[in-house]
C-alpha cells in the first residue's frame, strides 16, 4: 500500500504506531527517523519535535503560524530532494509535536521557502517551510 494522506486530517494527532498501521508498515520503527522517504513514492514526511530528549541532538526547530523553521539532520539525508521537491513533484508533509513522547499533529503539506546549506561547515542545514 502507498503512503496515503486520504484518511489523515490536518490538525489531528497521530502516533508513529498508528501511522505505521494506517500505512501497512510491519512496525513503527520504519517511521523512527525525523525524515521519511517511502520507497518508490513522491512523498517526504517530516516528524518534527521541538523539545527533544536531553540525550538527542538538539536541533533548533520552531513552528510559528504556518511557518516552520527546521534544522535538518547532520547526515543531510534527503536535503537535495526537499529543496527540489517543487520541481520534481515530491510532496512534503509535516507532523509536529511540541515535546518528545507525545503524539504528532499533522500540519499539512509544505514547501521550502528558505534554505541554508550546512554541509560545508559540517553543521545542520536550515530550512524554512510554508505550510499550506
Amino acid at each position: 500500500m502507498r503512503v496515503s494522506f486520504q484518511d489523515i486530517r490536518r490538525g489531528e494527532t497521530y502516533s508513529r504506531p498508528k501511522l505505521a498501521e494506517m500505512w501497512k508498515y510491519r512496525g513503527f520503527q520504519a517511521l523512527a527517523r525525523g525524515v521519511i522517504t517511502p520507497k518508490n513514492e513522491d512523498v517526504i514526511v517530516l516528524f518534527v519535535t521541538e523539545e527533544k530528549q536531553s540525550f538527542q541532538e538538539q536541533y533548533r526547530d520552531l513552528l510559528s503560524g504556518d511557518t516552520l523553521q527546521w534544522e535538518g539532520p547532520t547526515d543531510h539525508f534527503a536535503e537535495d530532494r526537499m529543496t527540489n521537491a517543487h520541481a520534481s513533484g515530491d510532496e512534503i508533509h509535516i507532523f509536529h509535536r511540541k515535546r518528545h513522547h507525545s503524539d504528532f499533529t499533522y500540519l499539512g503539506q509544505a514547501c521550502v521557502i528558505g534554505y541554508v546549506d550546512g554541509r560545508g561547515g559540517n553543521s545542520p542545514s536550515r530550512f524554512v517551510f510554508r505550510i499550506s
